[in-house]
C-alpha cells in the first residue's frame, strides 16, 4: 500500500511538471521592431517609452523622456521609421536604425530588447 501510494504521488507529481508552460522564448528583434515602429508612426509616447531603456540621454525619468519626445519624434523622423530597415552591428545583438543625420540604437537590456541611444550619423 505504501509502495503504490509512493507511486501515485511520483505520477501526479510528474504531471504536474508536465502541466507547467515553456520558458518564454525570448522577443526576436522583429516582433520588438514592429512593435516599436507601429508606436512611433500612432505616436504613442507611452508604449515608446515603456520600449525605452531609462535613463535615456542623461534624462532619469519618463516624465522627462516624454516630455522631450516630440525632439526625438518629430514628422520626418516618424516618417523615416514606416520605412527604415534596422541594421545589426556586427558581433553584438544589438540594431541601429538610420533616419537623416540620426542613428537611432537598440540592444537588448536584461534578456529583452530595448530603445537605447540616438547618436549623429558621420
Amino acid at each position: 500500500m505504501k509502495t503504490l501510494l509512493i507511486t501515485i504521488s511520483l505520477l501526479l507529481s510528474l504531471v504536474a511538471l508536465q502541466a507547467e508552460e515553456p520558458p518564454a522564448r525570448p522577443e526576436s528583434f522583429a516582433t520588438f521592431w514592429a512593435g516599436f515602429k507601429s508606436a512611433v508612426a500612432k505616436n504613442d509616447k507611452d508604449a515608446v517609452a515603456a520600449a525605452t531603456k531609462l535613463p535615456f540621454m542623461g534624462q532619469q525619468a519618463k516624465a522627462a523622456f516624454l516630455k522631450s519626445y516630440p525632439s526625438y519624434f518629430g514628422p520626418e523622423v516618424r516618417k523615416c521609421f514606416a520605412t527604415a530597415k534596422p541594421a545589426k552591428r556586427d558581433g553584438r545583438d544589438s540594431f541601429t536604425v538610420f533616419c537623416g543625420e540620426e542613428i537611432f540604437s537598440f540592444e537588448k537590456v536584461n534578456g529583452a530588447y530595448k530603445f537605447t541611444s540616438i547618436d549623429m550619423n558621420d
